[in-house]
């Protein structure tokens, strides 16, 4: 069995807030470091529970960890490299300075045109699913009618 499909992005998160393997004991409730390793290469499959302790631990939402990629690199709704060139092509149609410009891609830059990606994605997501509630919501209260 490979690696989990929620492991990428959760070493993503570990990196960001310098979280170790050996912090995540408690999350799956083993004693060692090694027990964790069985999780992240997915000889054991972890529960709900403990995904939605990791995202607590992360303070994300747990459609964050679950919802599946179409590959475990950036296979976000909108591609990074195509939001760096419509940043560019717009920065260029709207005749900005090139102090703006540096000034914009310099802050874009340090944020990653892959996590804003990310970002997006994820929000669309929550966005879609809140709607999705709310219609359902309307539908029985037009039901019980």
């Amino acid at each position: 069995m490979g690696p989990p499909n929620w492991l990428g992005r959760v070493k993503h998160l570990m990196r960001e807030q310098g979280v170790k393997q050996i912090d995540l004991m408690g999350v799956f409730g083993v004693k060692s470091q090694s027990g964790v390793s069985h999780y992240f290469s997915g000889r054991k499959q972890a529960s709900a529970e403990q995904l939605q302790e990791l995202a607590n631990l992360f303070s994300v939402d747990v459609s964050l960890l679950t919802t599946e990629t179409k590959s475990q690199s950036s296979a976000y709704a909108i591609d990074a490299n195509a939001l760096t060139e419509a940043f560019q092509t717009l920065a260029r149609i709207d005749d900005f300075t090139d102090d703006e410009i540096f000034a914009f891609f310099k802050v874009y830059e340090r944020m990653s045109g892959a996590r804003i990606a990310e970002a997006y994605d994820v929000i669309t997501k929550l966005n879609r699913q809140r709607e999705e509630e709310l219609e359902s919501k309307l539908f029985k209260l037009k039901k019980a009618q």
